[in-house]
């Protein structure tokens, strides 16, 4: 449950960091710590049920794969474009 919590809270914290398009890059934080959120149950030993280690192994499938996924690029930044991870969708300027 301590892992969890503590993990949560970076997963949250990065995420809003990633919010604007000059962090995105910041999103592949979250991989690791989702896939942390999908092996703790079998390697910590906290996990009390089995409701809870499937509710784990959930929401971490769901941080890594939400924090893969790309979006469209709205605006240009100057300089800090190249810091931009660009997806194939987005027009070139």
């Amino acid at each position: 449950a301590n892992s969890d919590r503590l993990v949560g809270a970076l997963i949250v914290t990065i995420s809003i960091s990633a919010f604007a398009e000059v962090g995105r890059s910041l999103r592949f934080l979250n991989v690791p710590l989702g896939l942390w959120l999908i092996i703790a149950p079998w390697v910590s030993q906290g996990a009390n049920s089995m409701f809870a280690s499937i509710a784990s192994v959930a929401c971490g499938l769901a941080v890594v794969l939400l924090s893969i996924a790309r979006g469209r690029i709205a605006d240009s930044y100057g300089n800090w474009d190249r810091f931009i991870v660009r997806s194939q969708l987005t027009h070139d300027r």
